[in-house]
């Protein structure tokens, strides 16, 4: 959430709706992200038939760093992999297939 104001304040708004989904407005209009959150899965959907060129920026930056909290939740550190939060099913490279998807990674 601390992503909203990124890469120019006001760019994003967030609203919660319900236990498992972040939505997020884009400044413009021309698009927003929806973040569902299950148990299984992660999925995150775009609304707006045509986003501006700075949205589809905006949104790959917003993209990406969701992707690395991801990555760093997956990684662990010293957390042993049976007590981490997120634990990604083999071969495990389905953030690596998640960054190839956005439109300027």
């Amino acid at each position: 959430m601390g992503q909203q104001n990124s890469p120019e304040k006001g760019s994003w708004r967030a609203n919660q709706s319900g236990d498992s989904t972040i939505d997020l407005y884009y400044c413009d209009q021309s698009g927003a992200l929806m973040m569902n959150f299950k148990e299984d899965k992660i999925t995150i959907d775009r609304l707006g038939s045509a986003p501006s060129t700075k949205y589809l920026m905006h949104e790959s930056e917003m993209l990406n760093g969701l992707l690395d909290e991801l990555q760093s939740i997956v990684d662990g550190g010293d957390v042993n992999e049976v007590d981490r939060l997120l634990v990604l099913p083999e071969p495990g490279d389905a953030i690596d297939r998640a960054r190839d998807t956005i439109a300027f990674s």
